[in-house]
């Protein structure tokens, strides 16, 4: 008895088929890996604006410093900025501190982190 063989139709069709799920299955691993990437760089910038929010409270530079800024060599490619509210309830002001940074991946991997500082208002 002799061993079964492929025929030249099977393998056609099982290059066929490989032709199909081949390119879909790449697409599916290129898309998996720009969004690993995606979300990695997006919880790098949290974890800076983070690190920057904290630093602004507790040195108090929001006062009188730079609004934006840069994370130097250490994080190339990742920015922030500051903006400042004033709200006022009866005799308390506090400011609220809004943080944004930008990663390498522009508005997709970017961050805000909020927070409320006291800030007494000399009259």
């Amino acid at each position: 008895m002799r061993p079964r063989r492929f025929t030249l139709a099977e393998v056609l069709v099982a290059m066929l088929v490989m032709a199909v799920v081949l390119p879909v299955a790449m697409r599916a691993l290129s898309l998996d890996w720009r969004l690993d990437q995606q979300a990695a760089q997006r919880q790098q910038a949290s974890l800076l604006a983070d690190m920057k929010l904290r630093e602004l409270l507790i040195t108090q530079d929001w006062l009188d410093a730079e609004s934006s800024g840069e994370f130097g060599d250490d994080y190339p490619g990742y920015t922030w900025e500051l903006e400042t509210d004033e709200w006022t309830q009866g005799t308390v002001t506090l400011q609220q501190l809004s943080l944004s940074v930008r990663g390498i991946g522009g508005d997709r991997t970017a961050v805000t982190l909020t927070a409320l500082a006291p800030y007494e208002v000399d009259e």
